[in-house]
């Protein structure tokens, strides 16, 4: 299966702003108009690109994009499945590639919904997951095991998921299933290392204050992360004052982005010094994402 000439377009052009003549594009755009098909809309700022390879391409393509006029914003190891990856984040104009070089494409994604790819130059669709009947058919799995994974990542990335397609994952006995499995092993979770310990809590922090912003009915959103314990695995400062107060009572309507959920939680704990400095050193980890908003 092929793309369509409009969609190879935006490959093409791809190419020519960054010099990169081979690579795979991910994340969100390959199924935009099949979640739209399906009243969900949402804007995609950034095109996820996937090269195979490893330090030797990284360094390549680095070098290629600087030749290029992008500016480098980010460019490191990181991990994927507990696999080492490369990692450059890129802007040129209104441009922003999130490039992950990587040797093998399974290493991206880790839900069914995630697993879809358009190659570039052949134009091929790669979809080994048939991932854009599951999102018609509303069938979101995870492709691997939970143990393959960091949970903190995994957390993360499902929230984010189901707020962006309210999904109702309290409802759906195997999704509550898992969240509820996903959120036990976030409790044990313990490592020394610095990204799978300091990095992974901030992508499960600011992930979590994502998805409520971004979820169509948020009180009812907030509900499901506590059935699910999810909420308590990550801000149990905030999941046990909310077990004493009247959500409806919260004005949810405010809520614009990560930062008002930050402030909402700073608002919920404001009388409790002791639990407030708890969520205070966990926002301080997403500090910097915040102050972006």
């Amino acid at each position: 299966m092929y793309i369509k000439n409009q969609d190879l377009k935006i490959l093409k052009q791809i190419s020519k702003e960054s010099g990169i003549d081979k690579f795979w594009l991910g994340g969100s755009i390959p199924y935009y108009r099949t979640a739209k098909k399906l009243g969900k809309n949402f804007n995609y700022s950034d095109y996820d690109l996937a090269i195979k390879g490893g330090k030797k391409e990284y360094i390549s393509i680095k070098n290629k994009l600087k030749k290029n006029n992008f500016e480098i914003i980010q460019s490191r190891p990181y991990f994927l499945k507990f696999k080492k990856i490369f990692q450059i984040v890129a802007k040129k104009k209104a441009i922003i590639l999130d490039i992950a070089i990587v040797k093998k494409l399974s290493y991206l994604g880790h839900f069914n919904w995630e697993r879809i790819f358009w190659s570039f130059p052949s134009g091929k669709i790669y979809d080994p997951y048939h991932s854009l009947k599951a999102i018609e058919m509303g069938k979101l799995r995870l492709t691997i095991t939970p143990k393959r994974e960091n949970p903190l990542i995994l957390i993360s990335r499902f929230t984010k998921i189901c707020a962006r397609f309210d999904i109702n994952f309290v409802q759906n006995k195997k999704l509550f299933r898992m969240a509820k499995r996903l959120a036990r092993l976030v409790k044990k979770w313990k490592t020394k290392d610095s990204f799978h310990g300091k990095y992974a809590k901030e992508h499960a922090y600011f992930g979590i204050l994502q998805a409520i912003s971004r979820s169509k009915n948020k009180k009812k959103f907030l509900s499901m992360l506590q059935k699910s314990n999810i909420l308590d695995a990550l801000f149990p400062e905030i999941n046990q004052k909310l077990i004493g107060i009247d959500v409806l009572n919260i004005n949810f309507k405010k809520i614009k982005n990560e930062k008002d959920v930050a402030n909402l939680f700073r608002d919920i704990l404001k009388i409790n010094k002791k639990q407030r400095k708890l969520l205070d050193r966990k926002l301080e980890i997403i500090s910097g994402r915040l102050d972006k908003k």
